[in-house]
């Protein structure tokens, strides 16, 4: 193989073509020239094609023009071919690109037959120039017709604009009276829509606050007794440790015991003991850094009340909220297990009030969740973040549930409004949550279709605002 791609570039196993011209100078020039003109006018129809093509895009069958050029550049490489075997002989390279230039050819012929039909089809010259005076006749007789409408209509206009003006001064008594009532019925319900905003906001603040006292009390209470239990697993792990230390010690002085401690040993199954024993330590020191864990998240998410200002990490926020939901997450029945996807970036610390915002991640969640738990396979849940520029960062929850009407998804912010059944919901979640992102100086918006899940997004500052 190695040999054949090597004859193919050797100019030493033939004889020049000049050779066949008895190296006489007007033959060799009179070919030379000949194939050296015709390359570069073939070189020059491919490029002069390519352009048309470019500044013609309305073109049909434009791949035509393309087919062409590649068949004229593979001839003119032929010609430069004939000009380098008058000296280099090699005859290989030169055939294979005959046979390339047979291949576009035949090609070329192949695929032009069958849409001789369509290009014969085309409109000729003749035929446009036709259709263009029937368009400019119709156009006249349009103008026409136009011109005698304009006419009626401005004669209709003048019969209207008489009759309006009388029935205006009739009118304007009523109007008058009419548009005062309207304004006082829009401030009335303005004054409404405060009033139950207000009430709103005022049962969440209270409930919001003996919720975040309750979860604080209740986080101290458990922690001391874990504190307890996980600061003596270790010296139950050593004492234990020594404890088998010392057995091994019996057991080694004493291979032979007394027939009262070899049935006991064989009846508890002591090496099984010696086994389960630590990985019963390490269960139940896993399961106080959980409570440990829940612990904190408890007293994270005990800040709600808070009215402070502070620089927090959103993402210690989210993490603390799904912790807390973590057992709503766990398959039941037949739905499976939701799954959470974080794809977390790096953000700055965000000055903010941590509660409210905990409170938001908490409503947001909590419907993503019962949401996806109608997702027939892999219910998820995926939760993005990202910095936008150097005083804005962005929050996206979404689920893969069923999704939302756009006529749902437009009331979806309402207070009072819910899709829950009568006792299941208050309807006021996602309208605090609302208001809590408006306070800060951000966005929240939803992006819902039927069958297609639904999204949260979450615009908000980096610095709040000294007017809030």
């Amino acid at each position: 193989m190695l040999e054949f791609i090597h004859n193919i570039f050797a100019d030493n196993l033939f004889i020049p073509h000049g050779h066949c011209y008895l190296w006489q100078p007007g033959l060799v020039w009179l070919h030379l020239l000949s194939d050296f003109l015709i390359a570069v006018a073939y070189y020059s129809i491919p490029i002069t094609l390519i352009y048309f093509v470019r500044k013609r895009q309305d073109l049909p069958f434009k791949w035509i023009f393309l087919l062409f050029g590649a068949f004229i550049i593979s001839c003119a490489t032929s010609h430069v071919m004939e000009i380098w075997t008058l000296w280099h002989p090699t005859y290989w390279l030169s055939g294979f690109m005959k046979a390339i230039t047979a291949f576009i050819s035949i090609y070329t012929a192949i695929v032009l037959v069958p849409i001789v039909p369509q290009l014969l089809a085309l409109p000729s010259p003749a035929q446009l120039e036709a259709a263009n005076n029937q368009l400019k006749i119709e156009i006249i007789e349009r103008k026409t017709a136009e011109a005698a409408l304009l006419q009626i209509k401005a004669d209709l206009e003048n019969r209207v604009e008489e009759r309006t003006n009388q029935l205006q001064q009739s009118m304007l008594a009523s109007l008058a009276t009419a548009a005062k009532a309207k304004d006082q019925a829009e401030k009335l319900q303005v004054a409404l829509n405060d009033l139950a905003n207000a009430q709103v906001q005022l049962i969440q603040t209270e409930k919001m606050s003996s919720l975040g006292q309750l979860v604080a009390g209740i986080a101290h209470e458990i922690n001391n007794p874990v504190n307890f239990i996980y600061g003596n697993i270790h010296f139950i792990y050593e004492y234990t440790k020594d404890l088998w230390q010392l057995i091994i010690l019996y057991q080694q002085c004493y291979p032979e015991p007394a027939w009262e401690i070899a049935a006991y040993t064989q009846e508890i199954d002591l090496d099984f003991v010696q086994n389960d024993f630590a990985k019963i330590l390490a269960s139940i020191k896993n399961g106080a850094e959980r409570i440990r864990e829940i612990v904190l998240s408890l007293r994270n998410f005990s800040r709600l009340d808070e009215a402070e200002i502070k620089q927090v990490d959103i993402h210690e926020g989210i993490d603390n909220t799904i912790l807390l939901l973590k057992n709503r997450l766990k398959g039941q029945g037949k739905h499976p297990d939701i799954e959470v996807v974080r794809e977390y970036n790096n953000l700055p610390l965000v000055e903010c009030y941590p509660g409210q915002l905990n409170q938001v991640f908490m409503n947001i969640l909590t419907n993503a969740i019962e949401a996806a738990k109608e997702s027939v396979n892999n219910p998820l849940i995926r939760i993005q973040t990202e910095a936008l520029d150097s005083d804005q960062v962005m929050i996206q929850i979404s689920d893969n549930g069923c999704g939302m009407t756009e006529e749902i998804r437009n009331k979806i912010f309402d207070p009072f409004f819910t899709t829950k059944p009568i006792g299941s919901g208050t309807g006021l979640g996602m309208s605090i949550s609302y208001q809590i992102i408006d306070k800060h100086g951000g966005t929240l918006k939803c992006v819902s279709a039927p069958n297609e899940g639904t999204e949260f997004i979450i615009y908000i500052p980096t610095r709040l605002k000294s007017s809030i």
